[in-house]
């Protein structure tokens, strides 16, 4: 074990993506008694040291992760010492082996760190997911949903994109909450549909789970953190790379905002809403069905309403 290991954070909310973390993060950060950082709530760093995948810092910029334990402590530095500290990232729910070797180098105390995870259900968070790529362009391909689904094995097995383009294999929870069961002594699983239906008593197990009282908690209105709300897919995915590329070029003078400004209008022009297929649908949710039974079986709890289908 290195010598420079620490006791930061108390706890970590490690997805899964789509399924409430910002919301975890933005009413969680509201406790006078927690600390979580507001430069940036995903910081990636217990994947990212160790992990072959370097999408996210591609994507994000190698400046605005945190790559070793110097620069992660950093975002901690305003933490009081009566307050504990927590992280959420999504991502650290898939790449859960990292996360482990990481922190088994430079946590102090790595095993009692209390690990939270939000789960929805899968093929709600599948479409979600695809809609929340859409959204943000971060499919280089700019594939439809049921091409997406199909390149996903191979996009999976090369593991050199964006967790975000995983769709399936993030949606697989078992084998991922067993492993966060099996290593830590303190996991908390809690549910999407909880988060929606009555937020304030989520947020209330969760303080007591953290050891932090509840009654501290200000009131505040409840509301999705990130949603994929309103997301549209590219039509003409070459020619807005086309563009792109030309007003680089051509464009290159302009301010920031006003670059910023056009790309948005260019895009939006070519943009139309986002299909998802029925019969994809339907497909999803028989291949999820022995998943979601082997979950039941895994948390004692019961998933029926995540197998019915959806209106």
């Amino acid at each position: 074990m290195m010598s420079d290991v620490t006791k930061i954070p108390n706890f970590l909310i490690v997805g899964a993506a789509k399924s409430g973390t910002s919301s975890l993060h933005s009413y969680l950060s509201k406790h006078p008694d927690i600390f979580m950082p507001e430069k940036r709530k995903e910081l990636y760093f217990w994947h990212v040291a160790t992990n072959t995948n370097r999408s996210i810092i591609d994507h994000a910029g190698e400046d605005n992760i945190p790559t070793r334990l110097d620069e992660y402590l950093q975002y901690f530095e305003d933490a009081r010492k009566d307050q504990i500290t927590g992280e959420a990232c999504p991502s650290y729910l898939y790449f859960h082996d990292h996360v482990l070797k990481n922190l088994k180098q430079h946590h102090a105390n790595w095993k009692d760190v209390k690990v939270i995870i939000i789960l929805r259900e899968p093929v709600s968070r599948i479409i979600s997911q695809y809609r929340f790529v859409c959204k943000k362009r971060l499919d280089p391909e700019f594939l439809s949903f049921s091409d997406a689904l199909e390149a996903e094995a191979d996009r999976v097995r090369r593991n050199e994109l964006l967790p975000d383009l995983f769709y399936t294999d993030v949606s697989k929870y078992v084998e991922q909450v067993e492993f966060y069961l099996k290593y830590f002594n303190n996991v908390h699983v809690c549910l999407y549909d909880d988060l929606k239906e009555d937020p304030r008593v989520l947020l209330d197990n969760l303080c007591d789970f953290l050891g932090v009282d509840s009654k501290k908690l200000p009131e505040f209105d409840f509301e999705v953190v990130n949603a994929s709300i309103g997301a549209k897919k590219l039509k003409h995915p070459l020619m807005v790379q086309k563009a792109r590329s030309a007003g680089r070029l051509l464009l290159g003078w302009l301010p920031e905002r006003f670059k910023v400004f056009l790309r948005k209008k260019v895009e939006g022009a070519l943009s139309e809403p986002v299909i998802i297929p029925e019969d994809e649908v339907g497909r999803l949710r028989e291949v999820f069905q022995e998943e979601i039974k082997k979950l039941e079986t895994t948390l004692d709890k019961d998933l029926s309403f995540w197998v019915l289908p959806k209106k």
